[in-house]
């Protein structure tokens, strides 16, 4: 499964591969193009889908537990802008951050971050 998962990620990798930097809606893109990336991104969600499946894993809590750990480690005041590590990022700063996750009435859940500056 997951052999066949990469084949797909390398499917959308040889869509950009020539292209560089694309801007946000692919302005200069035909729709013919803009269809077929489509289908391939759906391939590629569909087997991560099946293999979450396969393997037990709630797909959707598991990537808001992700962006829970990913607000800790990457604090917006420190990281907006930068394509530093974690590591490189200076978190001696006096923001807190603050992660929690809410349920609503439907089951659902998501994250709230909040940062805060001490005084």
């Amino acid at each position: 499964m997951i052999c066949v998962s990469v084949g797909e990620v390398g499917e959308v990798s040889e869509i950009f591969q020539w292209r560089g930097e694309v801007p946000r809606g692919l302005p200069e893109w035909k729709e013919e193009e803009k269809q077929h990336l489509g289908e391939e991104l759906s391939d590629v969600l569909l087997y991560l889908v099946r293999l979450s499946d396969i393997c037990g894993i709630d797909l959707g809590q598991a990537a808001l537990r992700k962006l829970s750990l990913n607000a800790v480690k990457y604090p917006v005041n420190l990281s907006r802008g930068s394509s530093k590590k974690h590591t490189l990022l200076h978190h001696s700063d006096t923001t807190t951050t603050t992660t929690t996750t809410t349920t609503n009435s439907d089951n659902d859940t998501k994250p709230t971050v909040v940062d805060s500056h001490a005084a």
